[in-house]
This record gives C-alpha cells, sequence and structure tokens, in this order.
C-alpha cells in the first residue's frame, strides 16, 4: 500500500469549475494497519483507520472542503465509513450513503495474506487479468468482471437515488471506496478495458474527479468498456498529502 501521509499543508482540489454537469469525486480510504503491513483485506477484513489513515482523512477532507458536494458516500467498511466522516464534517447539507456494492473486491483465500507471501499464485491471478482474463476470479473471490458490475450499478445507484436534502437533485458526489475496486471501476468507465486495471495507481486518500453526464445511465453494466458519460477530470490526486503542494 501507498503511504502519503503528512500533517503539513493542505492542497484544495479546485476543479469544481471544470466539471461540466454532474461530477463523481471516488477516493481510497485512509491507511489501516493492514495496509501499513502489506496484507490484503479486501471485503473479509473489516479494520479501522490507523493513526496516519486518519491523518489522512483529515487532509482529504480539508482538500475537498469548498467542492459544492450533495452526497458523501462510502462502502459498509469501516475504513471507508471513517474515511468519509472526514468529508462529511465539512459538507452539513451532503446526504451520507453507505453502499454495499462498493466494498472492496473480495480476494477469497488470500484475504489476511501477503502477495509477497503468495508468490506465484498471486502473481498468476493478476497475470491473467492482463492477458484478457478478467472473468478469472480469486480462489474463493470475486473477478473484476463481477467488480465492475457490482460497482458500476452501485455508482448509478447512488446518482440516480440520493437528493439533497432540500429536494434538488444530486450534482456532485463524493465515494470513498477502496484500492482494487477503484481501480477496476475507473478502468471500465473510461472505456479503457479490465486487463489494464492492475496498472492504475490509487494511493491512500488519494481523489480521482469525474465528470459524469445522463448519458452514463443509459450505459450496460454488463459492458466493462463503456466509456459513454464518463471524462475524466484527474485521476490520483495526492498533492493534499504532501508536505509540499504542488
Amino acid at each position: 500500500s501507498d503511504d502519503h501521509g503528512g500533517d503539513g499543508e493542505h492542497a484544495e482540489v479546485g476543479c469544481a469549475g471544470a466539471v461540466d454537469g454532474g461530477a463523481a469525486v471516488l477516493c481510497r480510504h485512509g491507511e489501516t494497519d493492514y495496509n501499513a503491513r502489506h496484507l490484503i483485506q479486501g471485503c473479509g477484513i473489516d479494520r479501522d483507520l490507523s493513526d496516519t489513515g486518519r491523518d489522512q482523512a483529515k487532509a482529504l477532507g480539508e482538500a475537498l472542503r469548498e467542492f459544492p458536494l450533495d452526497v458523501v458516500g462510502s462502502s459498509t467498511l469501516r475504513r471507508s465509513m471513517q474515511t468519509a466522516s472526514f468529508i462529511a464534517a465539512h459538507h452539513s447539507a451532503a446526504n451520507g450513503v453507505e453502499h454495499e456494492g462498493l466494498r472492496e473486491m473480495s480476494f477469497g483465500d488470500f484475504e489476511g495474506q501477503s502477495p509477497k507471501d503468495l508468490a506465484s499464485d498471486f502473481d498468476a491471478v493478476i497475470a491473467a487479468w492482463r492477458t484478457g482474463a478478467v472473468d478469472r476470479a480469486w480462489p474463493n473471490g470475486e473477478s473484476p468482471s463481477t467488480v465492475a458490475q457490482r460497482a458500476r450499478r452501485a455508482l448509478k445507484d447512488v446518482l440516480a437515488s440520493s437528493s439533497r436534502s432540500n429536494g434538488e437533485a444530486v450534482r456532485h458526489v463524493a465515494l470513498v471506496t477502496h484500492g482494487r475496486l477503484n481501480k477496476i471501476l475507473l478502468s471500465s468507465l473510461l472505456g479503457r478495458g479490465l486487463h489494464t486495471s492492475d496498472g492504475l495507481v490509487q494511493a491512500n486518500c488519494c481523489i480521482n474527479v469525474l465528470d459524469v453526464s445522463s448519458a452514463f445511465f443509459a450505459t450496460s453494466d454488463d459492458v466493462h468498456d463503456d466509456a459513454t458519460g464518463i471524462t475524466e477530470v484527474f485521476l490520483n490526486y495526492v498533492d493534499h498529502m504532501t508536505s509540499s503542494p504542488l
């Protein structure tokens, strides 16, 4: 896992004006003790944020302080919900959402173990994905295609069914999810293909911003490389996690 913790000056994300229509702000949760020890959590191990993770989440909340958010959401795992609370603290009018479909990928039998210790067993699955075998699942776990389907559906659910407390339509949603899920979902939404997902970097408490148009709602969750209605603003923004923002 990536450690970008720091207590220095905070950067703010000043991209709201660049977004035409709705925006989905996808973030990764802060660090846990398992991240620091390079152990796989997946969706079966539900750890709290570490002290470093809480510092990271605080910096994330500060970075999104001025971003207009209608919804602050998370998965149903503690590391995600706890990180989202640092964003929600600055957005009292935003609705809070917890969605099961945003939970981390299930790594099945590999959860609680280190990729290094699993060695070739872990690498073989990743290698299969890179050749296009995106239906290949972890032993007793999930495949990228399964995760992409549920994550796309969850994003649509949150965007379509949530509204501000004053009844206005949702325009800007921040969702705190998970590293592997973000890699898979972003690869799908941006039309890059799930076979490229392992090459994406998603640091703890990074920020990804996507412009979302109404055309996205007409896409099929079963088509994993359909970028209709989605425009990348930026990915893996981490300037807020450093002591000297760019």
